[in-house]
């Protein structure tokens, strides 16, 4: 069972923290830079095809540009809320109270859905306001592929939580590698058909470039791949179950070791 109570309490404190100007300022810089700086390459790209191909060129990069952060912000959410703590040498206070680490990881998803949620408001607005393109022309696609990209975001997050587990403070560079080194790996910014025909069998079984994928061809033909969408599901699904076992096992082995020494060694 879970507590909600205990639930409630953590993403309080996790509110608490949200409120600060310099939290706000970290999570909107970067999504504001790739906004105006892949906006920019669109329209200087837009000036040299026709202007119908131009149109879709901007948007496509405009709306893969906000909907990366969906995993990026979700996943580093997940795996930092473990590097705060040790950070502020609190894991062992934490994991003194009744608190069940199921528990944790469900308040680290919520409170990493707001700050998604803040991430697409962010983008949405400065798309408007800078370029005057409306990000979410998905249609009814719209929410499943926000969905999917979240339920990825949460994988990485867990692995990024395992290896920090296992090395301690020392991985808080490692965690941002292993972010952004999905970004060519997911067709954000370029087709999948980029790739040498064998790496596209291998990409093809991310379920972000699926998704990215599907935005693209949803963008430049009008029609929705709901067999892409759907895949990205199924590919989820156990990706998300191996990254939670997989912290199951790291955190059960650092309780046997000592979580006190994720705290000390750096």
């Amino acid at each position: 069972m879970i507590s909600l109570y205990r639930v409630a309490a953590l993403i309080f404190r996790s509110l608490m923290i949200m409120k600060r100007p310099l939290w706000f300022i970290e999570i909107t810089y970067w999504t504001v830079l790739d906004v105006l700086i892949f906006g920019s390459m669109g329209v200087a790209t837009a000036m040299m095809v026709p202007a119908e191909t131009g149109t879709a060129i901007i948007q496509t990069l405009l709306t893969n540009s906000v909907l990366w952060y969906i995993i990026l912000r979700g996943a580093i959410h997940v795996g930092y809320a473990l590097l705060n703590e040790l950070f502020d040498a609190n894991l062992i206070a934490i994991f003194a109270t009744p608190l069940r680490i199921r528990e944790w990881i469900f308040s680290c998803i919520i409170t990493s859905a707001v700050e998604v949620t803040i991430n697409l408001i962010l983008g949405l607005v400065v798309s408007l306001a800078v370029f005057g393109y409306n990000v979410f022309v998905l249609g009814s696609a719209t929410i499943p592929i926000i969905f999917s990209l979240m339920l990825f975001g949460w994988t990485i997050g867990l692995i990024l939580m395992s290896v920090l587990l296992f090395v301690g403070k020392r991985g808080s560079g490692l965690s941002f590698a292993i972010c952004w080194s999905l970004v060519p790996f997911s067709c954000v910014y370029f087709p999948i058909e980029a790739f040498p025909l064998i790496l596209q069998k291998i990409v093809w079984m991310l379920p972000s470039a699926q998704l990215f994928t599907a935005v693209r061809t949803i963008i430049m033909t009008g029609i929705t791949p709901w067999h892409t969408i759907i895949a990205s599901f199924w590919f989820n699904m156990p990706y998300l179950l191996g990254a939670a076992l997989l912290f199951t096992l790291m955190f059960k082995r650092s309780k046997k070791q000592g979580l006190a020494r994720l705290e000390l060694e750096w």
